[in-house]
């Protein structure tokens, strides 16, 4: 656990907020122990927690901050992991549905190709006429030709 020095205000309650904790110790500062998970919280909020009593090395939390002396913040390290590691088993998930979803969007369009490929097979011929005059084909009779045929 690594010790922090701090500069306690005249009530010996809390840290002076007008000083900053250090790491060695000096003249008019007192120690404090604070967990080494909890150390960049508390050098966030350092001025913020009370001591625990008159000679105490430990900090008590005040109602809006979470306690340095027990594993809250190790806590809440470990839900955040729970969390990631759920994200990527849900990111896992994702990527096996996406290549299951590939593969039968390449089935449907296969089995698509096939039945076009079969339904033109299934269709007549189309008769092709040549003009030996022309390279063009006609496939079509005009269209009033085909109504004065009734």
């Amino acid at each position: 656990m690594p010790i922090y020095y701090v500069k306690p205000d005249s009530d010996n309650k809390f840290p002076d907020k007008d000083t900053t904790p250090v790491l060695e110790p000096a003249d008019n500062l007192r120690a404090v122990s604070i967990p080494t998970i909890s150390v960049q919280y508390f050098l966030r909020y350092w001025w913020m927690y009370a001591f625990k009593g008159d000679d105490s090395q430990e900090l008590k939390a005040p109602g809006n901050l979470p306690p340095l002396d027990n594993d809250y913040l190790q806590e809440l390290i470990d839900q955040q992991g729970k969390q990631i590691e759920q994200q990527a088993k849900n990111i896992e998930s994702l990527k096996t549905e996406n290549k299951s979803l590939k593969s039968a969007n390449e089935l449907t369009q296969q089995g698509l190709m096939e039945a076009v490929d079969y339904l033109s097979s299934q269709l007549p011929p189309a008769s092709a006429t040549t003009d030996t005059g022309s390279a063009a084909t006609s496939t079509a009779a005009p269209a009033s030709s085909a109504a004065s045929g009734s």
